[in-house]
């Protein structure tokens, strides 16, 4: 009989990925080590988190292959797990049930990555992505009950799980959501470009001092939007899980390294919390520069310009004034993001999964 194995995913991107990769998962299943192709299966959900933001594969697992009736359980999650390295893999069930760490594939070759691992898989070979780590006694967002945990190693690790992050929050979206923002930043700009001293100026001020303007509107902009609406991990206010607390010198011990393995995964936090809204403030900065194009394109007559600045005008210096007001329409956005709610600007800044494992430790209890 063959066997059957059940592909779980997150909904969001793990689901998407998975989804596509079907067909060729399918062929690749023809390989199997037991000589008959499996049965495979797709569903898109969740596995539950405790009241400290982890998912207990080892508590989960047994119960899903029993209601589902599959043999083998593969779940690809968007929630990052970190012990003091990047987790890219749990199993638990003796190798029946295995989690992968989507953002722990990184941004390059990501999908590449997560097509041959679980091409793996479902060939019903055991994980083989990173190195096994030893002696897991605190994770952050897995299960440290788990049979095996495998970490990423060498260099740029980090990176690449930042990266993965980074790319699992999907910055877009949040640019999307910041529509008081970008009006206001746009109603900034525009109104400056009506008064000449803005064209003189653009037209004066040298391309390393609009650099440097440019620069401080998109990062006031991003720490804006992350001081206003909460999203700095300053670092966890849950309490230490019973597992970890002992007695005597054992005690320090495991609570430094509890200590030691939050604040990592705090810095990470941090670190993607900060890429994912710079690259949208940029976002909303390039589509205040293009709006400003328009608008001095179309209200700024060339001789106009000619004469207030008393030279001949090229499209170069239309490109400039545009440049100069969309710096100014940036520093307006940031005021204007105030009016864009922190439950709106929370959502479209994380995954669903990190979302609600930020609301489970209480991250966002500060306000």
């Amino acid at each position: 009989m063959p066997e059957k194995i059940g592909l779980l995913a997150d909904r969001g991107l793990p689901a998407v990925r998975v989804r596509a990769m079907l067909q060729h998962l399918a062929k690749a299943s023809e390989n199997h080590v037991s000589g008959t192709k499996p049965i495979l299966e797709f569903r898109t959900g969740t596995l539950p988190m405790d009241e400290f933001g982890n998912v207990r594969l080892a508590d989960t697992a047994p119960g899903i292959l029993r209601d589902y009736g599959w043999d083998r359980l593969v779940y690809v999650t968007d929630l990052p797990l970190t012990t003091r390295r990047p987790v890219i893999s749990q199993t638990v069930e003796q190798g029946k049930a295995t989690m992968l760490c989507l953002p722990a594939f990184g941004l390059l070759r990501a999908k590449e990555g997560l097509r041959q691992e679980l091409s793996r898989l479902v060939c019903g070979k055991h994980a083989g992505a990173g190195q096994r780590e030893k002696g897991v006694d605190e994770i952050e967002g897995g299960d440290v009950e788990a049979d095996t945990t495998r970490v990423l190693e060498g260099r740029g690790r980090t990176l690449r799980l930042l990266l993965g992050m980074i790319r699992g929050n999907r910055p877009g979206q949040l640019i999307k959501v910041l529509s008081s923002c970008l009006a206001t930043g746009v109603a900034t700009g525009g109104f400056g470009i009506f008064y000449g001293s803005v064209w003189e100026m653009s037209y004066l001020i040298s391309s390393w001092r609009q650099i440097m303007i440019t620069v401080l509107s998109i990062t006031l902009l991003t720490f804006w939007l992350i001081y206003k609406n909460g999203l700095w991990n300053g670092g966890y206010s849950r309490k230490p899980e019973p597992s970890v607390l002992s007695v005597g010198a054992d005690a320090t011990s495991t609570q430094a390294s509890s200590d030691s393995v939050e604040w990592w995964r705090a810095r990470m936090d941090n670190l993607a919390t900060t890429g994912t809204v710079l690259i949208s403030a940029t976002g909303v900065y390039a589509l205040i520069y293009l709006t400003m194009l328009l608008v001095s394109a179309a209200v700024v007559p060339v001789p106009f310009f000619e004469n207030k600045v008393n030279s001949t005008i090229t499209p170069l210096d239309y490109l400039t004034l545009a440049w100069f007001a969309a710096s100014l329409g940036t520093l307006g956005g940031a005021l204007g993001s105030s009016f864009d709610t922190d439950e709106s600007v929370r959502e479209a800044t994380y995954n669903r999964r990190e979302l609600q494992r930020r609301q489970i430790v209480g991250l966002f209890d500060g306000d």
